[in-house]
């Protein structure tokens, strides 16, 4: 007897797999723990002809494996420069129009809470 599931890829596609009895208590763990765990399987797949998996047929082999944290992008420009990036390509006009005291007063602007002076 086999069971069905659906795997989500990396890309967010969502790919149908069928799964004996024996590895069910398998999957189900899997599911129940998905946050922190991802599966790693051997099986036959189908393909559609753009050559995007279609479905797995079943499965060979399943084990469950801890989620690996996503790795820091070593070129990535640093966030103050990002942001000062993004500051220079506001217009002057627009930058007059920001509150000189938005930061003491944050809860005034965001939630009309009286000014501090």
């Amino acid at each position: 007897m086999t069971g069905l599931f659906f795997l989500r890829l990396s890309d967010g596609t969502r790919v149908r797999g069928k799964f004996s009895r024996a590895q069910e208590t398998v999957i189900i763990g899997a599911l129940r723990e998905h946050a922190s765990r991802r599966v790693q399987l051997r099986a036959r797949v189908e393909y559609q002809s753009n050559g995007r998996l279609k479905r797995l047929v079943f499965v060979k082999q399943l084990r469950v494996k801890p989620a690996r944290e996503k790795s820091l992008d070593k070129n990535a420009r640093p966030i103050w420069e990002v942001l000062e990036a993004l500051g220079k390509s506001i217009p002057k006009k627009d930058w007059a129009k920001v509150p000189r005291d938005g930061a003491q007063n944050l809860d005034h602007y965001l939630y009309g809470h009286a000014k501090r002076d």
